[in-house]
């Protein structure tokens, strides 16, 4: 674990707010531990792929990487019965067993930045440990359910869905500490800001974006030497060029960087796939490339990480909004128009991976030449086409009275 974490300024910010000594001690060990969690996490499948196979090896690593989620679980217990109780009573150490609803877990999202600052210390922490309550209860679960599977997989000698479910924790279990630490600046700033509060986290978007848009671009080259591969009017010598091509893109994705940010079973599939492909030939493996194709397609579950759906949730809202507003004035303010429909094409950029057609949107638009940007009827028609592909879908409306189904 690296020693020397980068300083966090978002921490200090918060706990300047904060007067009362005691409420800023508790907030402060709160986000430590979460930070710590965080980091541990983080390793976790470094350390999977560089398992050995055996049980003792399985078990350290779980053991090591949660016990941080524990500690931080620890004194969430101690946090959110607090709100039945004064802030004065000091730190009190609880059971973590107790009765509570079970719903899903997440931050308040209505509360406003000035009457958080209007809030005194007290009220604000009243706030945190009642919002706590809900977290406390679905990190427990999630852990508790993990645990049994993972139990359960070792004394069947499952040992690879043991890795499976020691993967799947890492995001689940990431995306926790995360709710955790934004509920906290949310009760306290009235706001937060994932890529500040937690040092690491923008690393860990970084990557994610990373896999989807290297795995995408992967995805639409094979798919284009597939198709060709088996169209049977593709004369031979075309064929086995295309199977060539498609061996280089493989080994050149498992060389890269991204490929080392997959979860450990699909690094091993990948695998596989490049060793079959390797020692083949188009006549041999023209199944094998249709397979590939399609394990590719099966891939989209990549965009279904919490970091990555709140990145792009945010994202496509931002996109959304800007264009908008902007569109409405192409009449007056060309220019202007033309700026906020260019800036909104940069921000679709990072949406690489997720919908194929707004990466060939993006492609388009990033081969116009100046004049052609400059252009305000081709560029709102550009602006409208992405602001379809990112707007929001359209609630139905409740009736007025009655039920619906």
């Amino acid at each position: 674990m690296d020693s020397e974490a980068p300083e966090n300024t978002a921490l200090a910010g918060l706990l300047a707010t904060i007067s009362d000594r005691r409420t800023r001690r508790k907030v402060q060990k709160l986000l430590q531990l979460g930070e710590e969690a965080v980091r541990a996490l983080g390793e976790l499948d470094a350390a999977l792929y560089l398992r050995e196979d055996g049980e003792e090896q399985l078990q350290i690593v779980s053991d090591a990487v949660l016990s941080h989620f524990r500690r931080l679980l620890e004194y969430l217990g101690m946090v959110a019965p607090s709100a039945r109780a004064s802030t004065d009573t000091g730190d009190v150490e609880l059971e973590l067993d107790g009765p509570a609803a079970a719903r899903k877990s997440g931050p308040a999202s209505t509360r406003g930045i000035v009457a958080h600052r209007e809030r005194s210390d007290e009220e604000r922490w009243s706030a945190l440990s009642s919002e706590m309550v809900t977290l406390q209860y679905g990190l427990g679960s999630e852990l508790k359910e993990f645990e049994r599977r993972f139990s359960d997989a070792l004394k069947n000698d499952r040992k690879e869905q043991a890795v499976r479910d020691l993967n799947d924790a890492t995001t689940g279990l990431m995306d926790g500490v995360f709710a955790v630490m934004t509920t906290v600046y949310e009760c306290f700033l009235g706001y937060a800001e994932p890529e500040r509060m937690v040092p690491g986290h923008r690393d860990t978007l970084g990557k994610a974006l990373a896999v989807r848009r290297a795995l995408a671009e992967l995805r639409r080259e094979v798919r284009e030497l597939n198709g060709r591969i088996q169209a049977r009017a593709t004369p031979p010598d075309v064929a086995e060029t295309c199977y060539l091509r498609i061996v280089d893109a493989v080994g050149g994705f498992v060389d890269s960087d991204a490929f080392y940010y997959l979860r450990s079973d699909t690094r091993r599939d990948f695998g596989q796939f490049r060793e079959t492909l390797t020692n083949g030939d188009v006549a041999r493996n023209r199944l094998d490339c249709e397979g590939f194709d399609k394990y590719l397609d099966s891939l989209a579950f990549v965009s279904q990480r919490g970091v990555l759906i709140k990145h792009d949730t945010d994202l496509k809202a931002k996109i959304a909004g800007d264009l908008e507003r902007a569109l409405k004035f192409a009449a007056v303010l060309p220019d202007v128009v033309c700026e906020v429909i260019e800036q909104a094409f940069v921000k679709g950029e990072r949406l690489s991976g997720l919908n194929d057609q707004i990466d060939e949107l993006v492609l388009e638009w990033s081969l116009l030449t100046a004049d052609e940007r400059a252009d305000v009827q081709h560029a709102v028609a550009l602006g409208r086409q992405l602001l379809d592909l990112v707007r929001p879908p359209m609630r139905p409306a409740s009736p007025d009275s009655g039920d619906f189904f």
